[in-house]
């Protein structure tokens, strides 16, 4: 029997990745987004506005929460996927701790940014601050890798 490649699951996870961060983005627009809108859009009232349902806010959390989840595996199956060389586990090493850094370098600044600006309130943006955190490291990780890979190689 052939051993199991890890390889193969990087395509899934940077899928599962890229649908999570978009909907922890979407649902940290504005505090929390009416998931029914988007569900069933023909239910509008006739002035536009949307009723919400009893369990409104419920369904929101729960979306909120699969979406940092799905973010959270599809994360993980990038990361922990084999390299073909100990040169790229040096290079993936170097790039999760450059983007950890700047993960918690921009999470600061938006909680400052939050905390300081009047008419925030802390409770409707810990989301925001989230998914802003969690953006920036998905940004900074492939940045930094490939940079790694092919201008020190070329070095090398």
């Amino acid at each position: 029997m052939a051993p199991l490649s890890l390889v193969r699951y990087r395509p899934v996870g940077v899928l599962l990745t890229i649908a999570g961060f978009l909907c922890l983005w979407a649902a940290s627009c504005e505090g929390l987004i009416n998931v029914y809108r988007i569900i069933l859009p023909g239910h509008t009232l006739p002035d536009g506005s949307y009723p919400y349902p009893a369990n409104f806010r419920g369904v929101n959390a729960v979306f909120g929460i699969v979406s940092a989840c799905m973010l959270t595996v599809g994360a993980a199956m990038v990361f922990l996927a084999k390299e073909p060389d100990e040169y790229f586990y040096k290079v993936r090493l170097e790039s999760i701790q450059f983007a950890v850094f700047v993960q918690f370098l921009v999470g600061l600044i938006a909680f400052a940014y939050f905390y300081f600006t009047p008419g925030y309130q802390m409770e409707n943006t810990f989301q925001a601050i989230l998914g802003l955190a969690c953006g920036a490291f998905l940004v900074a990780y492939p940045v930094r890798y490939y940079t790694g890979i092919h201008f020190k190689a070329d070095q090398d």
